[in-house]
């Protein structure tokens, strides 16, 4: 259905230091050892928290491969917690992105290029509403947990580390709804509760694998991490190269790689008041993706669509959705 995607563009804060090409990596680099022999849940979960330490993360220097696209594409992305989250990437900006996701505290994003569209929907309906799912499986917000930040909820539902027979540790969580970012809420999903599988190196305690099952048992979301950086600010191991399958209950997966150059960490809070808002509508069609869900699903022909305002000077005609400043 999606050819390719595309989104608003970002102003990223500069400033950090950027690490060293890998391949040539200091030890003070490298991931340490953590574990020496199987860890516990306990150890797990305050190892994996390490991540709590993440408050911003971002960079400018990507490079993003896919199947839908010939070459490489150049890309940035920028997230700070809890929900704001921008991710675009592009042949040459000039003539605008290829790839693109966007998140904020009220609704999330998605806008393809072929045809010009952009999918929305708020955070809330689209977490809370039960049956199939098309376009999207789970929010792009879910990209940051491919990225590493991923948090053990205290009061959730976890089982004990397993050794598979290559030798690496899995958990299994169960957790209320996808792409949920702080350990606040208990309230189980009208879709029931997802399964998430971390497999991590046995003696780096490093992110290698994510994958994220909904009620049925079904695949939705899993991202293959490698080439991990140690960071002693956050005293957190971050990977470099990130494969990321997305499977919508209904049309094609989304596919992509991601290879980080590198990161910026804990900068100051963008400032940028449009730098989480969703892009300009003009000239694009806009689809509720709830709205498309439910069409979908009863079989209509045509998926609903907003029809936007027109807008006031530079406002977005999706200024209904848009954050509260």
């Amino acid at each position: 259905m999606i050819a390719c995607v595309a989104l608003v563009s970002i102003a990223f804060v500069s400033g950090g230091a950027t690490c060293p090409k890998r391949g040539t990596l200091r030890d003070e680099f490298r991931p340490p050892v953590v574990w020496t022999e199987t860890p516990t849940l306990q150890q797990v979960a305050d190892h994996v928290n390490r991540s709590l330490a993440i408050d911003q993360l971002a960079s400018n220097n990507l490079s993003v491969t896919s199947p839908d696209y010939s070459g490489k594409l150049t890309g940035n992305f920028q997230w700070e917690r809890p929900h704001k989250f921008t991710f675009e990437a592009y042949i040459m900006k000039a003539l605008g992105v290829n790839l693109a996701a966007g998140s904020n505290e009220q609704m999330f994003w998605l806008q393809s290029s072929s045809p010009p569209t952009v999918y929305f929907a708020r955070h809330d309906e689209f977490e809370s509403q039960p049956g199939t799912r098309y376009v999207l499986p789970v929010s792009p917000l879910w990209l940051r947990e491919a990225l590493g930040v991923i948090e053990f909820d205290p009061a959730g539902q976890h089982e004990e580390p397993t050794v598979r027979a290559d030798g690496k540790v899995e958990v299994v969580s169960y957790i209320p709804s996808p792409g949920k970012v702080e350990l606040v809420s208990h309230n189980p999903s009208p879709r029931g509760a997802y399964r998430r599988v971390l497999t991590l190196s046995p003696t780096l305690g490093t992110i290698e694998q994510t994958r994220l099952y909904d009620v049925t048992g079904k695949l939705v979301a899993m991202a293959q991490q490698s080439d991990h950086e140690y960071f002693s600010d956050i005293d957190w191991s971050l990977p470099h190269n990130v494969i990321v399958q997305l499977y919508p209950d209904e049309g094609p997966a989304l596919s992509f790689t991601i290879d980080v150059g590198f990161y910026l960490r804990n900068q100051p809070p963008n400032t940028d008041p449009d730098a989480y808002n969703p892009p300009d509508p003009t000239g694009l069609s806009t689809v509720n993706l709830v709205q498309y869900n439910q069409s979908q699903a009863a079989v209509q022909p045509t998926p609903p669509t907003y029809t936007p305002t027109e807008p006031t000077g530079s406002q977005s005609s999706l200024i209904n959705y848009r954050t509260v400043r």
